[in-house]
């Protein structure tokens, strides 16, 4: 019994090997404070980069010391991203239902007044308050990410977490 314990340990141990390795961490910060996020490889991200303020996103395939790589073909430098856009998904989902209340509140008032035969098909008091709905869900819209700035208040920083001889240089391929 003992040995089939030890056994069982043994396979756990070396089974586990593969999955504790050492990796490379994109951190955003708030310096001072205990406030920061952590991207790894495989993590979804959305950004925006100097000088031209162009918009990435997508999956992070590859950190090096100097830079990410995403979606396999656009390798950014740390030094050229302006900000990170991380999802708020309270007010992303909060938008997305009051869109669905209002056009479904409008489609039930109306199918409800076509089957019931009254004169007027479209109330006033239904098209006031299905629009003001999708309009407040439009209004959610630009404040569906947190913006992370870099400079003052958010820092960015690559954590080298492995234990090669060698540091992989991106300028070196």
């Amino acid at each position: 019994m003992k040995s089939i314990r030890n056994i069982l340990l043994i396979s756990l141990l070396i089974a586990a090997i593969p999955v504790v390795q050492a990796q490379r961490i994109l951190l955003v910060e708030k310096p001072g404070k205990f406030k920061n996020y952590k991207y790894f490889i495989g993590s979804d991200i959305t950004l925006r980069t100097l000088p031209y303020s162009t918009k990435h996103s997508g999956v992070i395939h590859d950190i090096t010391d100097t830079s990410i790589v995403i979606n396999f073909d656009n390798e950014i430098m740390i030094e050229e991203i302006e900000k990170i856009m991380k999802p708020r998904w309270g007010i992303g989902l909060l938008s997305m239902a009051t869109r669905i209340a209002g056009a479904g509140y409008f489609l039930l008032d109306v199918t409800n007044n076509i089957i019931t035969g009254q004169p007027t098909i479209v109330d006033q008091n239904t098209v006031i308050i299905s629009g003001s709905l999708v309009a407040f869900s439009y209004a959610l819209v630009p404040l569906r990410n947190k913006q992370l700035k870099r400079g003052d208040k958010w820092r960015i920083k690559i954590l080298n977490m492995s234990m090669d001889d060698e540091v992989p240089n991106p300028f070196q391929r």
